[in-house]
């Protein structure tokens, strides 16, 4: 839906639409709404010229139908300048009750997202949001906020505004109206959307003056041009912040034209706003003419760059090609591509908001203008293995370093194969070494899998309030060293496809395989040289962290070949599993705990983690690969699928495979202690057969027997136990309910197990 009203391109824009029945002065607080939002941006430079854009934000929420609770406020500031941007959020205690009954209710998000992070928020909110004990100060009527000591915004009597704010960079700043206050969306200034519509009205240009205080203290002189935004209405909607997540991808853009021309860009789209398929809900612009006039007009918006947070996955337009065919306006509205993501729980994870220029024409004429482009992205976790499957691209981009797309990358391929420093090779080695070294690899590579091992490095960073951005490359260092081990494990255990795909060695044979593969062991260290270096010491231990890792996992993979025939014939005899199930833990904790701890080990090594959380980051991770393959093993049985997918018949690879292969799983050893001796000898024989029939014969004792049942219980214990040592170690961060979450995910995979049980299960339960 598009509402706009369409001017002639050579012709001033229509006179200005009726004003707003509205007796009130703009920005006044109107108490009676069930969600208001005051929204400030601008461009300053200072008396050395230096450039500045900051943003202040308050949003009042306000539960009409009991309003003996009282409002709950969110607050945000945002400044980029010459160091950078820095931000702060903050929520008062009445709008955390609201987020967290919000969170908790959301039958959209993820179960185990929903359930993790109403677990840690009763802990209080997550960093970098911060409780502001007392309420926001506001007189009805009247624009006049006070936040604690946070920001003040004030209207004068003469009609201008006075702002201070005094956290991240200290402004004290006088704001007066060059135009006349506009309705923002169309002639009634308004927009529905769901039961109720948001009101809206812009002042599209304020002359900004007044002072910076700097970190050491000076005063100094600022100038610029800043824009304000008032909203209201019944629902969270539209404005700068809403509680909690949203269905919605939102773009806006801010420009002051040179040519006196103020337009404000309104993008809204549902789905993932970086897809070129994207459908758009609404897409218009408010333009204010020179003279105050105002006309609203339908426009495309196309982004032409994105980013992508490693911290919250969301990926963000930086450069957008804004088109308003009424006006003839053509322009590009360009952002620095480095990060400028404002993380808060309001929003859900967090929002991207970034100075940018724009450059074009307008009517013909070259215009250009200073913008404020922001997106407010759709942060529901509507699926929690999709969300980190979202991984996959970073850890591709970030392995192009060593694995290039095409061999006229030679300083890549020079990487890999370890000639960059210099060494002769003849005319064709690039073309060669590409395709017997990093074809292989990318024939897997570059069809994502669930991706989660990337999340664990990204997370443990995250988990301890550590910025993910300068190590991207981490990302690719666990992917390509589980990509590498899946290549060598197809061919030991014979699979044909991988991911719906024939596997490497049946595309490129065996023996071009194995050495593809093992070399993907050791692109460690040409990636690892790629983050921020720690002292020598560090280095060094984080390499023997991981080799460690390495032979261990070689280790596993040794005892999983080697198999389990003399305790298994015991087992079926004798009913008792136990030293069966302890020998499998073994070769799990082997050949997947180390290589998950590992991955977590060295980052949090990176991220300075104390002894206490380094042990306790180590020991929840093993158990986090230890428990993957509990429930990997439950999984097999339902040829890998989703829910969704298996209830359609739509599987990834044939269900039981490893029954097929002949392979002693978990749910195996666990339906030993459950079965008759007739099922047992029935079950041993169906798995020495090595067919599919018998497979499928094995696969039905398992189902019946209740051992899948005793797995996944024993899977999600043994994360529950760990967890309850690392939980009082970490700080309140979002990435603390998202390791959590993920722990629950290992632990219960398999078609129907994809919820959170409403108890937890009594420790020990299902261990033998």
């Amino acid at each position: 839906m598009t509402r706009s009203v369409s001017t002639p391109t050579s012709q001033v824009p229509a006179p200005a639409p009726r004003p707003i029945a509205d007796v009130l002065p703009f920005g006044s607080a109107r108490m009676s709404a069930g969600v208001e939002n005051w929204h400030l941006t601008g461009h300053l430079r200072d008396e050395d010229g230096e450039a500045h854009t900051w943003s202040a934000s308050v949003l009042r929420h306000h539960d009409t139908q009991n309003p003996a609770r009282g409002p709950g406020h969110c607050v945000y500031i945002a400044h980029h300048g010459p160091a950078g941007l820095s931000y702060g959020t903050w929520i008062t205690p009445p709008a955390f009750k609201a987020l967290r009954q919000a969170i908790s209710s959301d039958q959209s998000m993820d179960p185990r997202v929903r359930a993790a992070m109403t677990e840690a928020l009763a802990q209080g909110p997550f960093l970098p949001d911060r409780l502001l004990p007392e309420p926001v100060a506001e007189k009805p009527g009247t624009l006049d906020l006070t936040a604690g000591d946070v920001m003040a915004l004030r209207r004068k009597d003469d009609g201008s505004f006075h702002l201070v704010f005094q956290e991240q960079a200290h402004f004290d700043l006088l704001l007066t109206p060059l135009k006349p206050v506009v309705p923002q969306f169309d002639c009634a200034a308004s927009i529905a959307e769901g039961p109720a519509e948001l009101t809206s009205s812009v002042l599209p240009r304020l002359e900004a003056c007044g002072t910076l205080l700097t970190s050491d203290g000076t005063a100094k002189r600022v100038a610029g041009q800043a824009w304000f935004d008032h909203g209201w209405g019944a629902i969270p909607t539209g404005g700068a912040q809403t509680l909690g997540p949203s269905n919605l991808d939102r773009g806006w853009a801010g420009l002051h034209l040179d040519n006196g021309w103020d337009i404000s860009v309104l993008h809204m789209s549902t789905g993932d706003s970086s897809s070129v398929d994207c459908p758009s809900v609404l897409a218009w612009a408010t333009a204010v003419a020179p003279d105050g006039s105002v006309s609203h007009h339908d426009l495309s918006w196309q982004p032409t760059r994105h980013w992508t947070s490693l911290a919250t996955y969301n990926t963000y337009p930086t450069a957008v090609r804004v088109h308003v065919p009424a006006l003839d306006l053509n322009v590009e509205l360009t952002a620095p591509a480095a990060a400028r993501e404002i993380r808060t729980l309001t929003v859900g994870r967090g929002f991207w908001e970034s100075p940018a220029t724009a450059r074009g024409t307008m009517q013909g004429a070259s215009v250009s203008a200073m913008a404020v482009l922001k997106t407010l992205p759709d942060n529901t976790i509507g699926d929690f293995e999709r969300y980190m499957r979202r991984s996959h691209g970073i850890a591709r981009a970030e392995a192009a370093a060593v694995y290039p797309a095409t061999p006229a990358d030679t300083a890549g391929v020079d990487l890999l194969a370890g000639t960059h420093d210099g060494t002769l090779l003849d005319a064709t080695a690039h073309a060669r070494l590409h395709e017997a070294l990093a074809a292989p690899v990318l024939h897997l590579l570059n069809t994502s899998g669930r991706s989660w091992r990337p999340f664990v490095a990204t997370s443990v960073l995250c988990l301890l309030d550590t910025d993910p951005e300068p190590y991207r490359p981490l990302s690719a260092v666990t992917e390509l060293l589980h990509t590498a081990a899946l290549i060598i494990d197809d061919i030991q255990d014979g699979s044909p496809t991988r991911r719906g795909l024939p596997s490497v060695h049946e595309v490129f044979g065996t023996p071009a395989a194995i050495t593809a593969g093992t070399l993907g062991y050791y692109t460690f260290d040409p990636l690892l040289q790629r983050v921020p270096q720690a002292d020598a010491g560090t280095m060094l231990r984080i390499y023997q962290v991981y080799l460690r890792a390495m032979r261990a996992a070689h280790a596993g993979q040794a005892l999983d070949l080697a198999g389990y025939r003399i305790t298994f014939d015991s087992a079926v005899e004798s009913g008792n599993p136990g030293a069966l199930l302890e020998q499998i833990r073994t070769t799990h904790r082997l050949k997947t705990g180390m290589l998950v701890r590992s991955t977590a080990e060295i980052t949090a090594i990176l991220a300075g983690a104390d002894d206490a959380q380094l042990g306790a980051i180590c020991q929840y991770f093993e158990t986090i690969g230890v428990a993957y393959q509990i429930s990997d093993d439950v999984a097999d049985l339902y040829g890998m699928s989703t829910p969704d997918d298996y209830r359609q018949g739509i599987f990834v690879r044939p269900p039981a495979r490893d029954l097929a292969n002949g392979t002693v799983t978990y749910p195996v050893a666990h339906a030993l202690a459950l079965l008759d001796a007739d099922n047992r000898r029935r079950l041993a024989t169906a798995l020495h057969a090595r067919t599919e029939a018998d497979a499928a014969q094995a696969a039905e004792l398992l189902m019946h027997s209740g051992a899948l049942e005793v797995c996944l219980t024993e899977a999600r214990d043994l994360v529950d136990r760990a967890w309850d040592t690392l939980d009082p170690l970490l700080p309140q961060t979002l990435h603390k309910a998202m390791v959590r979450a993920l722990g629950w995910y290992t632990a219960q995979r398999g078609p129907g197990n994809d919820h959170i049980p409403t108890e937890r299960p009594t420790p020990g339960s299902g261990c033998a």
